[in-house]
């Protein structure tokens, strides 16, 4: 499904980054899901992309080396909260 939408000229956007958040990301959706019609929870409510937000990321899709924090797509600048 993925792989498919990358595809698409229209959604560009997906390949400027990681596969990994956005996996992450339809396997949320597929849980939200089955607990909604397996009664456990309301719908699903979307979240707007533009009220910033946060990523979460598989331990094999980064690496931490010299205080810095590798992604798959490169160094990138980030604010952490460790929980």
């Amino acid at each position: 499904m993925l792989t498919n939408w990358k595809q698409q000229e229209d959604l560009d956007f997906l390949k400027e980054v990681s596969s990994v958040p956005l996996q992450q990301g339809l396997r949320h959706l597929q849980a939200a899901f089955t607990n909604f019609f397996s009664g456990r929870a309301k719908y699903p409510n979307f979240k707007k992309k533009r009220h910033g937000g946060s990523a979460e990321f598989t331990k094999s899709a980064f690496k931490w080396e010299d205080g810095q924090v590798y992604l798959a797509i490169g160094c990138r600048t980030i604010t952490y909260q460790m929980e």
